[in-house]
């Protein structure tokens, strides 16, 4: 079994291991953060003996013979409310060997670290040239081995080719590839000699059957390997080459002769397609980067991993380009280009929509748009994750038609069926697909989302959304589909255990009528519902067409929230704003109170995150931010016909209108309000004059149906 979480991995197959680490900049810098999962890998390496939370024990690292000082510490992050397990070095001696094996890793995040020592931008290396530190038991506690695996060889991973027919089950269970050294007689053959030139990083393309089955990356170099256990039955000699792989499914499988024709004609030396256009006997095969892209281009249905994505002549620049992080002072120029991109498709939407979705997004991966139909509220979910690089044509955008007849979890999350074979829903294979491309964003799309009871068929989603937490420095969360609710030992190594990763993004599209359901109080507090009925019917498109907007790849971190609770925001540069907001909504909460629809921390945390969001990238003022929650996280709690409704809405109208206005003067005469003009001055001169509007609209549904509710206002 292989672990992997974040930069850390562990094989179980691989004798004494402990973990192999990703080298990244911590490496040159103090040593590594230890994700909890692998605490048990060197608790079970110190002869189970654990640290205990605040304490540290020194440690010795071996290399080529040497001994190396370094420390191993439980530290208690009392703030953060957890504990983490850290490896720390003790001299400058172990800095120096690691900047001279890992040059190449040393210099290319030297070259683009960021100057500002203010700027706590991290620089990613591409899975294609990373380097790794292996950490190793040697059966005495404290004391590990090391083995430092540099980058060789061109920066372009090789193409290959494999068949395996009968052997493709165990060797996929194992994670391996694998060749005798000789046949009978002890002749060698060049489909098997060719194991000696694959490298890590290099791609495999399994056959078997007729069809392409899995995609693979070699994730170490080939080694000498007796034949595996698994393999004993067949007839190969003893002695061979052993690859260790990382094996994806290629669902659904593709049929070779969907592309055998245009293979040929690439006339790949040593390739495995025969002239007549079926495959070749033998084992492995050469192939290239342009033979996989035909056949990528060939089955757009295929969700491919990353590893398998190249643009252009697969140059570092380019890689690097959709790799880098986005400053603070870049969110302002990235919102306007998606502003501009949405604008050249020939769409306009209200002042500052675009910044209030965004902020949203940033607060909470759940959002409402609301609106009456034909506003473009589907739309603009599209093209704006159009404009940061998420199509429906690269997976990254998922629009779900909600239909009047759900009523559990199963369309969205999936199903086991008689057989026993699990049948994923829409959300899953979007969930399936992030959680192999964490560094960029997918949008889900439930479009007209309350057509069908949300509670019953978008509980179990909310519920596990709420199980958000860090993991050393992303967000997880609990499994969406636990692994022995699954019966298939496949289903189980695909599905099991699956989450919900910080890189996938929910919005629900709805309007209000008689066709549709309410959201309960458990939907609203956990989105921003943001609705617009504003309608431009004489904008018009220029004349003259602008210049040519394209989408850019935009990293997960532009749209990854930096918080989860509040004491992850909270420190000397945030109390004020923090303070300022919560004593706020106090002030506001004692108004809801009589009607017990006041809000919990849950609802004050989004606040404050989305205040805090907006000062950080000056997106508008603070004013403005916090009437847009106040329309979004607390008006629309409030429904009703009862005179305390009416008495609710009139203590809210104002606080936000601040003027001189006595609330008690309209409860007996509620239609004087909306007499003359002076309420719309007020209005126009409140201090929150957005959510100033919509409260008097609801009095005005309750003056003149007596009942209201922000839905039907």
């Amino acid at each position: 079994m292989i672990t992997q979480v974040r930069s850390w991995t562990h094989d179980d197959s691989i004798p004494n291991i402990i973990g192999r680490k990703k080298v990244d900049y911590s490496i040159f810098e103090y040593g590594s953060t230890i994700p909890n999962d692998f605490k048990e890998y060197f608790f079970r390496a110190n002869g189970g003996e654990e640290i205990t939370k605040g304490s540290g024990k020194q440690i010795t690292l071996l290399y080529e013979g040497k001994e190396y000082t370094a420390s191993l510490r439980n530290v208690d992050q009392l703030s953060a409310g957890r504990e983490t397990l850290q490896l720390r070095y003790h001299s400058n001696e172990l800095k120096e060997l690691l900047v001279s094996v890992f040059d190449s890793s040393y210099k290319y995040i030297m070259e683009r670290k960021p100057t500002d020592p203010g700027n706590k931008k991290q620089v990613s290396i591409p899975d294609e040239w990373a380097e790794y530190i292996e950490f190793y038991s040697t059966g005495e506690p404290y004391k590990y081995e090391m083995k430092l695996i540099p980058f060789v060889g061109s920066k372009a991973p090789n193409i290959w080719w494999v068949n395996q027919g009968s052997t493709i089950n165990v060797e996929k269970e194992d994670g391996i590839l694998w060749a005798p050294l000789s046949g009978k007689g002890g002749r060698s053959q060049y489909h098997w000699d060719t194991m000696d030139e694959v490298k890590k990083g290099d791609i495999i393309l399994h056959y078997a059957n007729g069809s392409l089955r899995f995609v693979s990356k070699a994730i170490e170099d080939p080694v000498n390997a007796p034949k595996p256990s698994s393999m004993v039955s067949s007839s190969w000699e003893e002695q061979g080459r052993l690859i260790r792989t990382e094996y994806f499914a290629i669902e659904p499988i593709i049929p070779l002769s969907s592309f055998s024709q245009e293979i040929l004609k690439l006339n790949i030396h040593q390739g495995p397609i025969h002239s007549a256009g079926g495959v070749k006997q033998g084992y492995l095969f050469r192939f290239s980067i342009q033979g996989l892209k035909i056949i990528q281009s060939q089955s757009p249905q295929v969700d491919w991993p990353e590893f398998t994505e190249f643009k252009g002549d697969y140059d570092m620049e380019e890689v690097e380009n959709v790799l880098s992080l986005i400053d603070d002072e870049e969110v302002v120029e990235v919102i306007n280009g998606i502003k501009a991109y949405i604008n050249n498709m020939g769409f306009y939407y209200p002042p500052h929509l675009i910044e209030n979705f965004y902020l949203s997004l940033k607060t909470r991966p759940f959002v409402i748009l609301a609106g009456v139909s034909g506003t473009g509220k589907t739309k603009l979910i599209k093209l704006f994750a159009e404009a940061v690089g998420a199509t429906t044509d690269n997976g990254q955008f998922t629009l779900i038609p909600v239909r009047p007849d759900w009523s559990d979890p199963s369309d969205l999350i999936g199903y086991s069926d008689l057989s026993g074979k699990f049948r994923p829903g829409q959300v899953t294979k979007v969930l399936l697909k992030a959680s192999r491309n964490r560094s960029r964003p997918y949008f889900i799309c439930l479009d007209e989302m309350n057509l069908a009871r949300v509670e019953h068929y978008f509980s179990d989603i909310l519920s596990i959304l709420e199980t958000q937490k860090w993991e050393d420095e992303s967000i997880v969360t609990d499994p969406v589909i636990q692994e022995d609710s699954l019966m298939q030992g496949e289903d189980q190594r695909t599905y099991g255990n699956l989450s919900i990763p910080e890189n996938v993004y929910l919005i629900g599209t709805v309007n209000m009528d008689e066709t549709t359901h309410p959201f309960s109080k458990k939907v609203l507090d956990r989105a921003n519902t943001i609705e617009f009925n504003d309608i431009y019917l004489a904008q018009f498109p220029d004349e003259e067409p602008g210049m040519e907007l394209s989408s850019a790849p935009t990293p997960n971190q532009f749209l990854r929230s930096d918080y989860l609770q509040l004491v992850d925001a909270f420190n000397a540069d945030t109390k004020a704003l923090i303070t300022k907001t919560t004593h706020s909504l106090v002030q506001i909460n004692n108004i809801l109170e009589e009607i017990h629809a006041h809000v919990g921390f849950r609802i004050r945390d989004a606040v404050c995150f989305y205040m805090l969001y907006n000062q950080r990238f000056s997106l508008c003022s603070e004013e403005e931010a916090f009437d847009r929650q106040l329309l979004q996280k607390i008006l629309p709690r409030i429904q009703g016909s009862s005179v305390s409704i009416k008495k609710v809405l009139l203590k809210l109208l104002k606080e936000c209108v601040v003027a001189t206005f006595a609330e008690n003067d309209y409860l007996e005469d509620l239609g004087s309000l909306f007499e003359g003009t002076k309420l719309n001055r007020m209005i126009s001169e409140a201090k929150y004059p957005l959510s100033a509007r919509k409260i008097a609209s609801m009095l005005r549904r309750l003056e003149e149906d007596g009942f209201t509710s922000y839905w039907l206002s």
